[in-house]
């Protein structure tokens, strides 16, 4: 009998599961200028135990809403209007403030987005998890310290005794965002409120968390309402699905049910879209430049040796960030560099543009080194080479005007005069598929989807040949991932722009890059063409970075069809790294050679290169 087996039969049938929560006719709404707005009319909706629901919906239909007002919360100068939230049989509504105090964190968890702003940034993480468990147990400082650690440690952060310690900016969004998981998990809660809670995560790691939170509720009989767009996870672990449009729940049915017949017409919108992005995701992918054609171009740059160590504050010890990295990006490519949060993926970027400096190695453009050249000399190579940062909300001032961000690259690299400029800004937003008329406007108000077209649009200004793309996707509905991917497809084949594509997303990996290069541990492990990453890993970590990707298919959920880990144990600690593979203690192939010797970045048979001794031996085949 297997694990799924046995959690499957202490779970009892959904008619005979208890109510967690019953919501009736909740109403949200907003005063504004010109009037009260309703993000939420009439949301209905009940939770069961062992129940995990699914919340879908638009960009901007009250989904995140939903989740604050279900604990009782709006963010002013909302109020909830009218309605019922039953919790433990009782209308939370109708308690008072210290009353609901009481339940949240302990008995309703909440992970919200924006793991940055949602923690203190004065406050060290471990202080802030500690502060919520206290909060809700009878325990002491250092019991809270050591639950901060735990957690950390669970929701699979290496060096937890050293990341407590961290403030929330020297965390990656990855890191920042398990740090929220931890709290919100620390008190063990009945019902847990996750919204976009895998949204920073790489597939791995995603894959655990979500592995975690479905057994949890299994074997507790807590439940879980996901609020996410993502149909891989709502096919893969949810019972039911929820869908928010026009401010009320218009289908609530089975997961397998849903995907294979929704019946509302904004249901089969979703279904209709998510085959219009395979689609074109796949046309995309057939259409691209061949790997052919893209070798026979001169290297533009190349990364030879590249490390980078940052001190940590009282200690002679560093973390090892990125080490020994050997990348070549070619005319007109998108090499594609994908790893878990904080295998060192970013770093090699912000090295690549001296934004952070190199501890050691060389950094090549079109054959001239600039890993050592001053300050001032890069400042002609910065607009050439330039960056797209993952968070549109965080890269805007949101003081500034549109045609003042886009007028400060002008500033900086051209001689234009003040007309030429504007009319260079207005070319530019053509160039992204945005309105000039917005030129006057600030970026508040405008969605993530075209705050990350206008950072494309800003980058685009002083006419670079290369531009490193740092998670652009991550916050993005797939509409917006799937229009995204075409915009630069397009600008690249008429600017003939090289791109260094970085991010968790495989999929937009898979349909934008010509190669990829794959990381651990700030190793590159593997680097081959797209066909040989996806369709072929050798590297015993590749192979389980693709093998954690979710697919919109409720038939073979993961939940059902779950294979042994190929991976267990925890990452280790980038100060105190093995000796051997740093793979090796968590592998399942790992031999007492592997614990003992470094592994070497070696070129196959085939073309591509991996860092495993087993693999150049022809002792661990390709995947099928």
């Amino acid at each position: 009998m297997t694990a799924e087996t046995v959690l499957r039969a202490v779970a009892p049938d959904a008619e005979t599961r208890a109510e967690v929560l019953r919501v009736e006719g909740l109403r949200v709404t907003y005063r504004t200028e010109d009037g009260d707005v309703s993000p939420l009319t009439n949301f209905s909706l009940t939770i069961r135990e062992h129940e995990v629901v699914g919340l879908v919906g638009d960009a901007g239909s009250g989904k995140s809403t939903a989740a604050l007002a279900l604990m009782g919360v709006v963010r002013p100068p909302g109020r909830i209007a009218s309605g019922e939230v039953y919790f433990g049989g009782e209308d939370l509504l109708k308690k008072d403030e210290d009353e609901v105090r009481q339940l949240r964190g302990k008995d309703i968890g909440i992970i919200v987005q924006n793991p940055r702003g949602a923690l203190n940034p004065m406050l060290r993480v471990g202080t802030q998890i500690g502060n919520v468990y206290r909060a809700h147990n009878q325990v002491g400082r250092g019991d809270a310290a050591a639950r901060a650690v735990d957690m950390l440690r669970k929701v699979g952060i290496n060096d937890p005794e050293r990341r407590v310690a961290a403030y929330a900016h020297e965390l990656s969004g990855g890191m920042a965002q398990r740090a929220l998981i931890a709290m919100a998990l620390s008190s063990n809660p009945r019902l847990l409120i996750a919204d976009e809670p895998t949204s920073g995560l790489d597939v791995t790691i995603q894959a655990q968390f979500l592995d975690e939170m479905w057994d949890t509720v299994q074997e507790t009989g807590s439940a879980i309402l996901l609020i996410t767009q993502d149909l891989g996870i709502i096919a893969n672990y949810c019972d039911r699905v929820a869908v928010l449009h026009d401010g009320e729940i218009v289908e609530d049915k089975p997961v397998r049910e849903f995907f294979a017949n929704p019946e509302h017409a904004y249901s089969q919108s979703i279904m209709a879209l998510q085959r219009e992005v395979a689609s074109d995701r796949t046309e995309a992918r057939q259409s691209m430049h061949s790997e052919a054609e893209v070798t026979t171009e001169a290297h533009l740059v190349d990364i030879a040796k590249l490390t980078k160590n940052f001190p940590i504050r009282g200690s002679d010890k560093v973390v090892q960030a990125v080490q020994s990295v050997d990348l070549e990006i070619r005319e007109g490519e998108t090499l594609g560099l994908v790893g878990e949060s904080g295998s060192g993926k970013t770093t090699v970027g912000r090295c690549l543009l001296r934004l952070e400096e190199p501890t050691s190695g060389a950094i090549s453009y079109r054959g001239e080194d600039i890993s050592g050249i001053s300050k001032r000399d890069l400042r002609s190579f910065r607009s050439r080479m330039q960056i797209v940062f993952q968070d549109p909300f965080d890269s805007l001032n949101p003081r500034w005007t549109v045609g003042r961000v886009l007028r400060e690259p002008l500033d900086l690299h051209t001689t234009l005069s003040r007309a030429e400029k504007v009319a260079r800004s207005r070319e530019l937003l053509e160039m992204v598929g945005l309105s000039p008329d917005i030129l006057d406007r600030k970026p508040k108000g405008m969605g993530a989807g075209a705050m990350q077209r206008l950072n494309i649009a800003r980058a685009l200004a002083s006419n670079p040949e290369f531009i490193v793309l740092d998670e652009p996707t991550s916050v993005l509905s797939p509409s917006a991932i799937s229009e995204l991917i075409t915009l630069l497809r397009r600008l690249q084949d008429e600017l003939g722009l090289s791109y260094l594509f970085i991010s968790h997303d495989l999929t937009t990996v898979k349909y934008l890059c010509h190669r990829v290069a794959v990381m651990y541990l700030g190793q590159v492990v593997e680097v081959g063409t797209v066909d040989q990453i996806f369709n072929s890993p050798r590297h015993p970590y590749a192979l389980a970075l693709l093998s954690s990707h979710l697919f919109p298919d409720p038939a073979h959920r993961r939940v059902d069809h779950r294979e042994p880990d190929a991976l267990s144990g925890e990452i280790p600690s980038p100060v105190d790294l093995p000796v051997g593979c740093y793979l090796a203690g968590r592998c399942p192939h790992a031999t007492d050679r592997c614990r003992a010797e470094p592994q070497v970045l070696e070129r196959l048979a085939d073309g591509r290169m991996s860092r495993c001794w087993r693999v150049s031996a022809g002792e661990l085949e390709a995947a099928p």
